[in-house]
């Protein structure tokens, strides 16, 4: 009596079983953990395209990427001047007396003051990046020329390196070191900090 119709003995019935398990066994545990790699490899394809096209978005598209790229680099680098780390207030005060050099004038005398937490109008801490926007309010005593003096002011408004606000210019003539003017410039200069 045959069991299974077209076996012609028990050894290709066994033969066929064996087969059968080995292909469960392959599809069990090389097939579907393969899959599931795949899958998820898949899905992390997807999340690091669409954040390759974020960036490509802004950076300003793939067309022109390296003229972007410098751009974007050479605008990082005039940030990075007209907001200094807050551990270099001392190098802010020396590019304020080198500017002031640069046209003649004197100064006197540089005092300046607790540094603070810049507040926008609601009253809220300003961050650019990862660190707070901070000010150093600084007076500035000096002797010049009256041109050279607004060219000086001009030149603080304009350049941006670092970023200085004049607040209030106070000129008094003193006869005894005519034709210059002695000023008192209240200035306020921006950095980065924690």
């Amino acid at each position: 009596m045959k069991i299974m119709p077209g076996f012609k003995n028990k050894k290709d019935m066994i033969t066929i079983s064996i087969l059968i398990f080995v292909v469960i066994l392959l599809f069990q545990f090389v097939y579907l953990p393969k899959y599931r790699e795949v899958k998820k490899l898949e899905a992390q394809f997807k999340d690091v395209a669409g954040e390759i096209n974020d960036l490509y978005s802004f950076i300003g598209g793939r067309k022109d990427l390296k003229e972007n790229i410098i751009r974007i680099r050479k605008e990082l680098a005039l940030f990075e001047d007209a907001f200094p780390p807050e551990k270099e207030v001392s190098n802010i005060i020396k590019q304020l007396n080198k500017e002031a050099q640069r046209f003649k004038i004197d100064v006197v005398l540089v005092k300046p003051k607790d540094i603070f937490t810049y507040k926008d109008l609601q009253g809220k801490e300003v961050k650019v990046f990862e660190g707070f926007c901070k000010c150093m309010p600084l007076v500035l005593n000096v002797e010049a020329r009256y041109q050279a003096m607004g060219e000086f002011l001009l030149s603080l408004e304009l350049n941006r390196n670092p970023m200085v606000t004049i607040e209030k210019v106070d000129i008094k003539k003193d006869t005894g070191i005519a034709p210059m003017v002695k000023a008192e410039i209240d200035l306020n200069a921006f950095m980065l900090g924690k």
